[in-house]
């Protein structure tokens, strides 16, 4: 059951909200009527500008490095409508428009679940694929040895030291 469709949107956008370790990843996409904030896990917004990088790629595009922060910071008011479960990436090439459809996760006895729909640009889906990845990649490093994320003060307890020590950066 499609909840929301976009299929214009003059705003669209990955962005997090709170301090790294402790960051809440949303999708936000909008036109002069409608504005729509869904909750991602991280891996689904690194998975969403992934994908859109791999579709741009095989278009002989590559995603932009060239755009305005601001215009893809959240818009107000951030009113989250609910959790992303299932996502579906695609580009419609008789539109040139790439196809981004989120539905809500829910429990597995619900059929039809709500889900939104959002149609942009092939510039929109460049800037979405770099800034995606860049929102991803501003939480807490990496350990060096094991790749689970450090705490803000760099300290770690990597299962790679066998719990006998605590890496700190």
């Amino acid at each position: 059951m499609i909840e929301l469709d976009l299929p214009d949107p003059d705003h669209v956008t990955i962005a997090t909200l709170g301090p790294p370790g402790q960051r809440t990843f949303l999708f936000q996409a909008g036109d002069a009527a409608h504005l729509v904030t869904l909750v991602l896990e991280k891996q689904q917004a690194a998975s969403i500008a992934d994908l859109l990088g791999q579709l741009l790629a095989r278009l002989d595009l590559t995603p932009a490095t060239d755009w305005d922060r601001g215009t893809m910071a959240l818009r107000e008011p951030v009113e989250p409508r609910w959790r992303v479960g299932a996502i579906q990436v695609g580009y419609d090439p008789d539109t040139q428009r790439f196809v981004l459809e989120l539905e809500q996760l829910v429990p597995e006895e619900v059929d039809d679940p709500p889900e939104v729909r959002v149609q942009f640009s092939i510039d929109q889906a460049g800037r979405l694929a770099a800034h995606g990845a860049e929102v991803v990649t501003q939480g807490r490093p990496p350990c060096p040895l094991c790749g689970r994320p450090m705490r803000p003060g760099g300290e770690h307890v990597c299962p790679s030291t066998n719990g006998h020590g605590t890496l700190t950066r």
